[in-house]
């Protein structure tokens, strides 16, 4: 039987925009109380905090950076967070100008891996002295196959999500906590025509057995089912059109 998610508090990490703030509604939707976080930009999380509230739901920002452990000790460490999605990650497409290759690659395990377990430390003792928790790791298909140099660095962050996941659920199943993988594919969001042209995501297209990118409700819709499930841990849900299988 699946489990409830009504009133449960739900941190959903980088959810100012894109994929986190869909599935922070889908929380909502649910009956959870969901914290709206990023790092940079507090009048994004406001904006879907307001949007969120005028909807008939509760809301709330918490604005922090997760790789910052004394930071998220701060902001998170006393809480009594139910429900973590790990979902923060650096565009693997925003490389800046002039960063080194060394500098690249440290940035994104620190923002896309790092940052996932210093939330998870920081949430997991509250969980398991409630005996129940949720932790769910959004990764992506690219953990599972080979990659373009340049998208090199992002897919070893988003393989580590693999053994953090495996590793998290082996040491928390005895309290009731479930810890699983989310690994999408290709994603309709907002910004997703600023990272690809309309023949990059085209041609991309061509590889997927179904020939169409998930929208963001279908993954958020694959994230609440996955929290849901009580009997489900150290897993991976692919949602990715079936470009994994594909070869």
């Amino acid at each position: 039987m699946a489990d409830k998610l009504a009133e449960r508090v739900a941190l959903v990490t980088g959810s100012a925009q894109g994929l986190g703030r869909v599935i922070a509604e889908a929380l909502a939707k649910q009956g959870c109380r969901v914290l709206i976080n990023c790092a940079h930009s507090p009048e994004k999380a406001e904006k879907v905090c307001i949007d969120l509230r005028q909807k008939g739901f509760s809301a709330d920002t918490l604005i922090f950076d997760i790789t910052d452990e004394a930071e998220v000790h701060r902001a998170i460490g006393g809480m009594a967070i139910d429900i973590l999605v790990n979902n923060a990650r650096q565009d693997p497409y925003k490389r800046p100008a002039g960063m080194s290759d060394g500098a690249w690659f440290h940035h994104l395990l620190n923002v896309n891996l790092t940052g996932a377990y210093l939330c998870a430390q920081a949430v997991k003792e509250g969980m398991k002295r409630r005996r129940w928790g949720r932790i769910l790791n959004v990764s992506s298909v690219q953990a599972h196959i080979g990659m373009e140099e340049r998208l090199l660095p992002y897919a070893v962050s988003k393989a580590g999500m693999h053994a953090l996941t495996r590793c998290l659920a082996l040491e928390l199943g005895e309290f009731g906590i479930t810890v699983n993988t989310l690994a999408p594919g290709m994603v309709e969001t907002e910004n997703i025509h600023n990272r690809l042209t309309d023949e990059e995501i085209e041609r991309k297209l061509r590889r997927f057995p179904l020939h169409r990118a998930a929208t963001a409700e279908e993954v958020a819709e694959a994230a609440v089912n996955t929290l849901r499930c009580g009997a489900m841990t150290g897993e991976t849900v692919n949602i990715n059109s079936g470009v994994y299988f594909a070869p």
